[in-house]
């Protein structure tokens, strides 16, 4: 008798639920549907928050000074490489907020590779520009493995961080404030076309028996990766670095020789009747630094990355003579150059 009763007290609990399961499952099911086959909200990767005629130094200090009285912390800046040619200068800023790390961090580690927020300023002939890369369209990518009322939740959150963003951009500027988004433009049909697999190209490329306390093992792998970027002596530099909940490391590194080849046409021959600017890919400016991902997983630590034919691809998708035919013409190895390049920096011992 106990057994039938525990038998009908679950089967009565199983169709209580049951309703509820299906019908969010049928939700998710019409959702995905129909962002496969509408085109939906269209999202620029880069935001274009200013633009104004005043010295390049001065629009800096006015960021500084903004991100210094918000709740965002600077964690560097550091102006990339731009040839001479261009004789223009490009900065990129890297800034955090604790609470958004710790909502980014709740819904998986790996998914903090999209981590931190960048603002770039750059010059374009007499005027300054400042443009952001947009947390709404990361989110959407970044999330896109997860529940869709997680992924609304992420993305509700990532447009409140793209307010501040506007307002670190523009307050106390004299210039003009726009909110154009710049291409790569993609949209709802496009993520799930094309960029929902960001996990699959998350590539974990050492792990190591963890000892001790987490969080202290993880700073003496870093440690031991920093020491790498400079014995490697490959152009490469460490240029950021901040824990997360003491169990997870960001480590963002660059190269200026990858940063030239990535904003600029430099050593490429065009047609004349292209005209094409030599400087006219600094609004990408943003893509850098590239991730580096230390973090505590199933008992062990993991260091990975994206890889980076398709990181490449998704900050450089609207210009074909970049990440197209043309370019892949010219340099067909070249993500998988600093793929491996990278991997030796990982695999120092």
């Amino acid at each position: 008798m106990r057994a039938i009763l525990s038998f009908l007290f679950v089967l009565l609990l199983f169709l209580e639920c049951f309703p509820l399961s299906a019908q969010a499952f049928l939700n998710d099911f019409r959702r995905d549907i129909k962002e496969r086959l509408d085109p939906g909200k269209s999202y620029g990767l880069y935001q274009k928050a200013l633009e104004m005629g005043a010295p390049f130094e001065s629009v800096c200090r006015q960021i500084e000074l903004n991100v210094e009285q918000s709740d965002w912390d600077m964690i560097v800046s550091w102006d990339l490489d731009t040839p001479q040619v261009c004789g223009t200068r490009a900065r990129v800023y890297l800034i955090r907020n604790e609470d958004y790390d710790q909502a980014v961090f709740a819904k998986g580690v790996r998914h903090l590779m999209f981590l931190p927020i960048r603002i770039g300023v750059y010059q374009e002939g007499e005027k300054v520009v400042v443009v952001f890369t947009n947390p709404e369209l990361l989110s959407k990518v970044f999330f896109a493995d997860l529940p869709f009322v997680d992924q609304d939740e992420m993305v509700a959150l990532a447009n409140e961080v793209k307010k501040d963003l506007v307002t670190l951009c523009i307050k106390g500027m004299e210039g003009t404030i726009l909110t154009e988004q710049l291409p790569p433009v993609r949209n709802d049909r496009d993520v799930r076309f094309f960029w929902s697999g960001m996990q699959e190209q998350f590539d974990v490329i050492r792990r190591i028996p963890l000892q001790g306390d987490p969080a202290e093992a993880i700073r003496k792998v870093c440690d031991r990766l920093e020491k790498g970027v400079r014995i490697q002596e490959r152009g490469w530099q460490v240029i950021s670095r901040y824990m997360v909940s003491d169990r997870a490391c960001l480590v963002g590194v660059s190269n200026r020789h990858i940063e030239n080849l990535t904003l600029n046409y430099i050593g490429l021959k065009w047609p004349a009747f292209l005209d094409r600017d030599p400087c006219s890919g600094l609004y990408h400016l943003t893509q850098f630094p590239i991730e580096i991902l230390i973090f505590v997983e199933e008992g062990e630590i993991r260091i990975g990355i994206l890889d980076q034919f398709w990181r490449m691809r998704f900050y450089l998708w609207d210009d074909p003579y970049r990440t197209g035919a043309t370019f892949m013409a010219r340099d067909p190895n070249f993500s998988s150059r600093i793929y491996k390049s990278l991997l030796e920096i990982i695999r120092y011992p």
